[in-house]
């Protein structure tokens, strides 16, 4: 089975490249890294952790700054996925020490990274499940540890037509750590032994992004700018959405000034563009000047310090379906918080949320600017719903020390 995977994944890397290369530029730069080809110098005994995206590096920096006290004479290595990820690992040089791309999972790409590695430790975020390079750490004798797993309503149907081979794969995992206990039975239902998984929690919950401090010029300029309404982490077909309602709401809400902040640094000129073209003045973070109502935040890493200014706060990937996003930044900040029907990767999350009257979910775009503007007008209830969603962060915190817990006897260096 893993001639046959290993193959597939071979020709379908052939036939799809080209596409990408021309598509995603961005890319190109790392496929040297991808192909097992580091920078890095050769290193002994790590500690390992791999985190896919600017999500998931913000849900392993309090892990990773008690793994650096705990083992301050041990090499830490991150890799990512995604440039936006890899960037903001690298602020972290304070606490990690080399960062690079995780590589494509073909056995002779896996192999060449692990031996510069030397992994003694790899501590994976999310479900990712890699076969071969799984294979390749048993081989070396390196122990996998799984956190933050999930197994999303789609990722499920799938896994289960490969039940039979995933269950010899996650014979490679040491510990399988999920977020809640729907993921546990769902990961152990496509395979995974029951003795090798635990429910741990999410690492959301305990991110220290927010802790950063903000530039003194953004700082400055957004003070300036109230009430701001922020859409965050807005996706392909959103900007529209939600310009529209920001027309809407100057009806009742002359004052209302908006920050959008895409989730793709690969959209920010095309959203600018946008924005231009429903008749409004941009101002982008990297050139603060100019007048205008509405704010395109063009730069990685400031989000979560910017929810402190926001009045009202819509989280995107949620009205389009892509799954939705994030609502824990905004939430660490007491804000009240709007998002659409499509939040099928944050399912748990938004359950809590609802459930603790700590967010609004709307059907529809139509229902945007309503929402927003019942938010606007009535003071005490968006309080109410700041207080609420704080509430829920500090119910929840904690995932981070139950890893510990279990990396302790699992034999961290």
């Amino acid at each position: 089975m893993y001639f046959t995977y290993t193959f597939v994944l071979t020709v379908g890397l052939i036939v799809a490249l080209p596409y990408y290369l021309v598509r995603f530029r961005k890319y190109f730069p790392t496929l040297a890294n991808r192909l097992g080809f580091l920078k890095i110098p050769q290193l002994k005994r790590t500690i390992w952790v791999h985190a896919v995206s600017v999500g998931e590096v913000r849900a392993v920096e309090k892990l990773l700054e008690r793994l650096r006290q705990q083992f301050p004479s041990t090499p830490i290595v991150v890799s990512t996925t995604t440039p936006a990820g890899q960037q903001l690992a690298q602020v972290r040089s304070d606490i990690v020490d080399h960062t690079f791309y995780f590589p494509l999972d073909l056995p002779w790409c896996v192999k060449r990274v692990i031996d510069r590695v030397d992994p003694e430790m790899v501590i994976i975020a999310e479900t990712e499940i890699w076969p071969n390079f799984l294979r390749a750490c048993r081989a070396h004798h390196a122990r996998v540890v799984m956190i933050n797993g999930r197994i999303s309503d789609r990722s499920f149907s799938r896994y289960r037509v490969a039940r039979r081979w995933l269950r010899r794969v996650f014979e490679d995992y040491t510990v399988i750590g999920m977020q809640s206990e729907v993921d546990r039975q769902r990961i152990e239902a496509i395979g995974a032994d029951p003795r090798k998984v635990t429910v741990l929690g999410n690492l959301k919950y305990d991110a220290v992004a927010s802790s950063r401090k903000m530039d003194i010029a953004l700082a400055a300029f957004l003070r300036d700018w109230e009430p701001l309404w922020i859409a965050a982490s807005t996706m392909p077909g959103e900007e529209e959405m939600v310009l529209d309602a920001f027309k809407e709401l100057q009806k009742d809400h002359s004052n209302l000034k908006l920050l959008i902040a895409p989730r793709h640094p690969a959209r920010f000129n095309v959203v600018a563009e946008i924005i231009e073209k429903k008749g409004f003045d941009v101002v982008r973070r990297t050139h603060l000047a100019g007048s205008g109502n509405v704010f395109l935040l063009d730069t990685i890493g400031e989000l979560a310090a910017v929810f402190q200014y926001a009045a009202a706060v819509f989280v995107g990937g949620s009205l389009v379906p892509t799954g939705g996003h994030n609502v824990l930044e905004p939430a660490r900040h007491g804000k009240p918080i709007v998002f659409g029907p499509h939040m099928e990767n944050f399912r748990d999350i938004a359950r809590l949320f609802l459930q603790a009257k700590a967010a609004i979910q709307i059907p529809n775009s139509n229902e945007l600017a309503p929402a927003i503007s019942n938010i606007l007008a009535n003071p005490g209830y968006a309080a109410g719903l700041g207080r609420n969603a704080l509430a829920v962060i500090q119910q929840n915190t904690g995932a981070t020390e139950r890893v510990l817990q279990v990396l302790e006897p699992v034999g961290a260096p």
